[in-house]
C-alpha cells in the first residue's frame, strides 16, 4: 500500500495505490499524500496535480479500522486527512480528480475539493459516514451545500447513498463523464489545455474564486484589481496580450 506520483512536464500524477482494499487510506497514506502535496504547493515548476486510485476504483475512503485504536490521537489523525482535502483546494495550480469506481468517504471528499473532477461512467460518489455511525468529516459539510445546494447536501449526508456519475454530473458535483476506457485520455486532454495558459493567470484566478466564497462584491473587485495587474506584468501575460493584438 502506498501512495505514488509522477511528473510530466510540470503536471504531478498523485496514485492511491492499494487496491485491494479499494484504496483505503491509512493514517500512513494520509500522512504521505499530505507532506507530498505540501512539498508540490511550495513548488513553482507544478503545472497541475492529478488524483487517481488503482485497480478500478478512486478510493474507499478512510481505512475504519485504523479509527478504533489510539482514540486519543484521533483528532490529529483526521486533521491529516483534513489537510489533504484543504491543499487540494488552497493549491496555487489546478488540481483534478480522476475518478474511476467508488469515491467514498473521505476520499469523495478529496476529490470533490478538487477544481476538476473528471469521472467515468462507472464512478460512484457516496458520503456513507452514517452508515458507518459516523458523521461528517473531510470537508463534507462545506463542500456538499456549494456544491449541490442545501437539500440534496442533507439527502445525500443523512442517508448515506450512492450518486452514480451522470446524477453527479446532474447536481454539480463533477466536471465532466466520459467511458472508462476514454478517461485517462480525458484527463491528458485537459492537463495538455492547461499546460497551455499562463501559470501565473492560472494561479490568480484560482485564488480569486476560492476567496469568492468569504469576501463580498467590493473586495473582490479591488482583488481582481491588484491581480490582474500582477499577471499583466508578466512575460507570458505581455506575449498573450502582443500575440492577440497581432491578430486583431
Amino acid at each position: 500500500m502506498s501512495v505514488e506520483h509522477r511528473s510530466v512536464d510540470g503536471v504531478v500524477t498523485i496514485t492511491l495505490n492499494r487496491p485491494g482494499k479499494l484504496n483505503a487510506m491509512t493514517d500512513a497514506m494520509w500522512s504521505t499524500l499530505d507532506t507530498l502535496l505540501a512539498d508540490l504547493s511550495a513548488d513553482p515548476a507544478t503545472r497541475a496535480v492529478v488524483v487517481t486510485g488503482a485497480g478500478g476504483a478512486f478510493c474507499g475512503g478512510s481505512d475504519v479500522e485504523g479509527l478504533l485504536t489510539a482514540p486519543g490521537e484521533l483528532a490529529d489523525r483526521i486533521r491529516v486527512s483534513n489537510r489533504c482535502v484543504l491543499a487540494l483546494h488552497k493549491a496555487p495550480f489546478p488540481t483534478i480528480a480522476m475518478v474511476d469506481g467508488v469515491a467514498a468517504g473521505s476520499a469523495a471528499n478529496l476529490a470533490l475539493a478538487c477544481d476538476f473532477v473528471v469521472a467515468s461512467e462507472r464512478a460512484r460518489f457516496l458520503q456513507l459516514f452514517v452508515r458507518r455511525g459516523l458523521s461528517l468529516d473531510s470537508g463534507a459539510s462545506w463542500l456538499l451545500p456549494r456544491l449541490v445546494g442545501d437539500r440534496r447536501a442533507r439527502r445525500l449526508a443523512l442517508l448515506g447513498e450512492s450518486l452514480d456519475a451522470e446524477t453527479a454530473l446532474e447536481w454539480g458535483m463533477v466536471t465532466s463523464v466520459v467511458p472508462h476506457d476514454e478517461l485517462a485520455d480525458a484527463v491528458t486532454e485537459l492537463t495538455d489545455c492547461l499546460r497551455q495558459l499562463a501559470p501565473l493567470a492560472l494561479r490568480g484566478t484560482k485564488a480569486l474564486l476560492n476567496a469568492a466564497w468569504e469576501t463580498d462584491l467590493a473586495a473582490a473587485l479591488e482583488a481582481e484589481t491588484l491581480n490582474q495587474c500582477a499577471v499583466i506584468a508578466s512575460p507570458e501575460a505581455q506575449a498573450a496580450i502582443a500575440a492577440f493584438t497581432r491578430k486583431s
